[in-house]
């Protein structure tokens, strides 16, 4: 017996290690990588390297703004993808290892480690090994758990510490020492707070679960209980506000989706079954969760029994799911950091049931009601008849289990469990291998050439412009967050928090093409009054893929397969200049004499002192309208510019587009120019492109426009087009650049100008209202110019201009993580003088 119990405790941490890298080895076999080609590949991987490269060139650990993406933006809209992760300042110190590398391996050790943890916090007090084995079994198999430690990444990295957490909880209560309880909510926080909110919730949930009567006597004994039993958890939430403040207000700034629902949307009860089943976007378990939460309801007064019926609480009332979202919307992922307290309730019911200690007649009821609640929630939520076929199948083995558990063996249940999970979870890699990167993608992707001429023209010209990539629609979309050099400075990003004012100018200013079906995308254009504005001065193509070069791009060399192209006539990222119309003026004018205007004047204040020389007219167009039926081939055609004039040098095009097929998406190119209308169902991020724009420069000569069909079922209506002209370019004594260039730490410009007479200080960096504008040391007042970016009034003469950028919520945020940390230190050392009494004390609380 002593055997047998010592090679348990050997053999389940070892199975518990083994499943995670069986399960890894399973993804990358066949020449792949745990990693999807959208989240993981744009944002998961890139960020931290950004933020790892950004610490290494300024040696600031505390930045305010990101030069390089986005046009230059608040760092901390960024900081949700990793600023302060713990596993990702670890890799600052490995810099000869590569990012995508090292996230796969901090990520299967994530995996291990949740196991591992869950699996210790269960067996310690609680339950038996075998018990807490399977537990912890339920929650590495489970489906977000499977794929969220190769796809969103954020959805399961604050695991380890939200078990740590819980482990500390215990361990306060018993022995009253809160560090692992403070250090656990710190390290959440600082790995994923938006889920963190449902780790708290889940901590809550927890402990008062573990009420006591006498601590509810009076409403001051409850107040005192409250905090005795929390505060360790509440400091630790208190220690990351340098973090939390500061990016907070980022996202109240640079969120643009927005939703409202009624009360009767967050009150009325809905039993979605896909909340707690097979999604990875949910709880993602499987029948027997439901029975198990089900069946504890029926226990008598015990923690288990309150536990059960907070979480199904949670999980039927839409304001939970609201509020655990951070009021953003309602979406079951916030759910996930629920799991532990599943996997608890299940290593108990386990345990129950293997003594026959539930009664058979509690069995029978409560699956009785989970098989009434998902079958009831499957068809009021209209889930897929695929989805409700195969809830039906793993009732009825949840039946068979129970029967062999009762009749035959009792394990049968948690064996069979553990079983079904394990093919789930096979399932489910398999039908995630579509969207993983393959690794020989992934090397000509990482292309060393291109990080080269990069460097290469970095070295050649240390000037203040920007530098974008160009290959096929795959690698663009993967580089709209990849800053392979310092200076590179990209007009791209995908991020779910960006500047506000940036997102308005790209989307309803310019309307630049959107050939992304995601609508957080913000991707390369060929919009040639768009390039000229940002400054985008080099273009890197990776010629082997046959990439269009936009018009007025020169190559000027070649590093290996990737070919530098310039273009000198693009506008300075700062300049100075007298020749400006008012706002008023250039609000008044339509899409293609916006878009005009700009290439000669600039838009500020209120006077006009210059005029606009571009000049529009209409095009005839309208045989485009019609409806399309249009195979997987595509459907190319040319339109011919009868009515072409002399000195037309673009052709503007919009039309709107009605898709047919709600669950595919729609795209039309026109002059290699993409616009796509994503599925409007089944489909979280959908763009919303219902109107599809173009802007093509028109070469001498030229008498056509070469349009593509995408596949699909769509009509086409409300045909606009026009032909236009920008006039002469500014001259050099209305256009001075100001010289702008990056201070070391990366939070400030500074530059100089000369100017004849008074005027603005106009730039391409999107305005955001806490910048701040020095002019020889004395603050100008800072405006939006040019329909979304940082301009001010500048004065005749030669200056000396700098411009910073001080991220809003950091003094606040620090301030109140150093008052806790005092605050702790204090608590620390009254426990210390009271060592002898202090563990004896808690107990008696707690």
């Amino acid at each position: 017996m002593r055997k047998m119990k010592s090679s348990r405790k050997i053999l389940f941490p070892l199975v518990l290690t083994a499943i995670p890298i069986l399960l890894f080895l399973m993804k990358i076999c066949g020449g792949y990588l745990a990693g999807s080609e959208t989240d993981w590949l744009s944002q998961h991987i890139v960020f931290p390297e950004y933020f790892r490269q950004k610490f290494y060139e300024t040696g600031n650990l505390w930045p305010d703004f990101a030069m390089e993406l986005g046009g230059g933006q608040n760092i901390w809209n960024f900081a949700y993808y990793g600023l302060y992760n713990p596993l990702y300042l670890l890799s600052f110190l490995l810099p000869f290892v590569d990012m995508a590398d090292y996230v796969q391996a901090v990520m299967l050790l994530t995996w291990i480690s949740s196991g591992l943890l869950c699996y210790t916090w269960l067996k310690n007090g609680h339950f038996r090994q075998e018990d807490s084995f399977f537990g912890a079994l339920l929650l590495i198999l489970s489906g977000p758990t499977v794929y969220h430690t190769s796809m969103q990444i954020m959805f399961v990295s604050y695991m380890p510490f939200l078990l740590l957490t819980l482990m500390g909880y215990d361990r306060y209560v018993s022995r009253g020492k809160y560090g692992f309880l403070t250090a656990g909510t710190f390290l959440m926080v600082l790995t994923s707070f938006y889920f963190a909110v449902g780790g708290v919730a889940a901590l809550l949930v927890y402990g008062l679960c573990g009420w006591k009567k006498e601590w509810a006597s009076s409403p001051l004994v409850l107040i005192r209980s409250l905090w005795r039993q929390f505060y360790p958890a509440f400091f630790g939430g208190l220690l990351s506000f340098f973090y939390l403040v500061p990016m907070c207000l980022a996202m109240l700034g640079g969120r643009s989706e927005e939703n409202s629902y009624s009360l009767t949307d967050l009150l009325l009860p809905e039993g979605n079954p896909l909340k707690l089943l097979y999604s990875p976007y949910g709880m993602g378990l499987t029948a027997m969760a439901a029975v198990v939460l089900c069946v504890s309801l029926f226990y008598r007064r015990c923690r288990e029994k309150y536990m059960a019926a907070c979480v199904c609480l949670l999980l039927l009332v839409p304001a939970a799911s609201y509020i655990l979202n951070g009021g953003l919307y309602i979406r079951a992922k916030a759910f996930i950091p629920l799991l532990p307290l599943v996997s608890y309730l299940a290593a108990a019911f386990f345990g129950y049931f293997r003594r026959g200690i539930i009664a058979r007649k509690k069995l029978l009821a409560g699956y009785g009601l989970a098989a009434l609640v998902l079958l009831l929630g499957s068809v009021q939520s209209g889930v897929p008849d695929r989805v409700k076929m195969l809830l039906g199948a793993d009732l009825l083995l949840c039946a068979l289990l129970f029967l062999a558990g009762v009749k035959l063996w009792r394990r049968a249940v948690c064996a069979g469990l553990a079983a079904v999970m394990a093919c789930f979870a096979c399932v489910q890699i398999s039908f995630a291998r579509e969207s993983q990167v393959e690794a020989a993608w992934m090397e000509e992707f990482q292309d060393q050439d291109l990080a080269d001429a990069a460097r290469q023209v970095r070295s050649e010209d240390s000037g203040f412009y920007r530098m974008e990539v160009r290959g096929t629609r795959e690698q663009e979309k993967a580089a709209d967050n990849q800053v392979l050099t310092d200076g590179q400075n990209l007009t791209t990003l995908y991020s779910s928090v960006g500047n506000s004012a940036y997102e308005t100018f790209r989307e309803e200013i310019l309307h630049l093409a959107r050939p992304a079906r995601n609508g957080l995308m913000q991707e390369s254009t060929e919009n040639p009054v768009f390039l000229q504005l940002m400054g985008v001065k080099y273009l890197l193509v990776r010629e082997d893929d046959e990439t269009q070069v936009p018009e007025g791009y020169e190559k000027t060399g070649q590093v290996g397969t990737v070919g530098i192209y310039e273009n000198q006539d693009v506008a300075p990222i700062g300049y100075v200049t007298d020749q400006v119309i008012s706002a008023d003026t250039f609000e008044k004018l339509s899409w293609p004499e916006k878009s005009l205007a700009l290439l000669t004047v600039a838009a500020a204040g209120d006077e006009d002192t210059a005029s606009a020389s571009c000049r529009t007219r209409e095009a005839e167009l309208a045989s485009l309208a019609g409806d399309y039926e249009v195979t997987s081939e595509g459907e190319t055609r040319k339109i011919a510019l009868e009515d072409r004039q002399e000195g037309d040098q673009y052709l503007f095009l919009s039309f709107q587009v009605k898709n047919k097929h709600p669950r595919r998406d729609v795209s039309v190119s026109v002059n290699g120019e993409t616009n796509k209308q994503s599925a409007s169902r089944g489909y979280a991020y959908d763009n919303q492109n219902q109107v599809f724009y173009f802007v093509c420069p028109l070469r001498e000569g030229q008498s056509s426009v070469e349009i593509t069909f995408g596949e699909g079922s769509y009509e086409i209506s409300g045909v606009e087009a026009w032909y236009g002209s920008a006039g002469e370019s500014p001259s050099q004594e209305e256009y001075s650049d100001a010289g702008l260039e990056l201070t070391g730490d990366g939070d400030a410009l500074t530059g100089s100008y000369t100017l004849e007479k008074d005027g603005w200080l106009i730039t391409s960096i999107p305005f955001d209202e806490h910048f701040t504008v020095l002019v020889d040391g004395q603050e100008a007042e800072v405006s939006q110019v040019s329909g979304g970016f940082l301009g001010a009034r500048a004065q005749a003469g030669s200056h000396r201009i700098e411009i910073r950028y001080d991220a809003p919520g950091k003094a606040a945020g620090l301030a109140v993580s150093l008052l806790a940390a005092v605050l702790l230190g204090a608590d620390a050392l009254r426990r210390r003088c009271g060592t002898g009494k202090r563990v004896k004390q808690v107990q008696n609380r707690l």
